[in-house]
């Protein structure tokens, strides 16, 4: 009988519908019978974790909490307008939602069309950037969008989602990069809805 085994009703077998179907939110069984399912840790190795937080009602108007429950910086948007503040409430970046929507970040991007500073791939699969002369991919991965250099298989940076809550992680390499502001940005265009291209 199918129900009677706890292995199978624990990985979430569907034996009640014709075309049977593993659900894949349950892990799968422990091959050693009785011992618990190993559980992997998907942090990024010395990852700094950043959390997009007190969404209002989206990414576009929120806080941006780092270590120690600290704020790093506020997106603030008004009359077709998106400002990333620091901490200070210094001016970082400004998104412009016009007919042609652009994004500019002093000292780190020119003002351009946020679809040029982002740019989708031909096979419209993940989204490049550039700074400093190198370029830098963003392309989904499980439940993630990872952002690493082209032909590396080192994740730099990774965004993810919850229902109240965008977290962005970003390793050591990344800041040493430069990456924390423009992860920072990055990530509000590729979570805010709107279309950027």
């Amino acid at each position: 009988m199918y129900g009677s085994n706890p292995f199978v009703a624990q990985a979430g077998w569907n034996a009640g519908n014709s075309q049977s179907t593993w659900d894949t939110s349950v892990p799968p069984p422990s091959i050693f019978g009785a011992l618990p399912y190993p559980c992997v840790s998907s942090a990024l190795p010395g990852a700094i974790t950043l959390k997009f937080t007190s969404l209002s009602p989206t990414i576009l108007n929120c806080k941006v909490i780092g270590p120690r429950n600290e704020t790093y910086f506020r997106v603030v948007t008004d009359s077709g307008h998106t400002v990333l503040k620091d901490a200070q409430g210094s001016n970082i970046a400004l998104l412009e939602w016009r007919d042609n929507p652009t994004v500019e970040a002093r000292g780190l991007v020119a003002k351009q069309p946020m679809g040029q500073w982002l740019r989708l791939s031909m096979d419209r699969s993940h989204r490049f950037m550039a700074h400093n002369g190198v370029g830098y991919s963003w392309s989904p991965h499980d439940r993630f969008l990872q952002l690493s250099i082209p032909g590396s298989y080192d994740v730099l940076a990774r965004v993810s989602k919850a229902y109240d809550v965008v977290i962005l992680e970003l390793t050591p390499h990344a800041i040493q990069l430069g990456l924390l502001e423009l992860g920072v940005l990055a990530t509000i265009l590729l979570q805010c809805g709107k279309s950027i291209d």
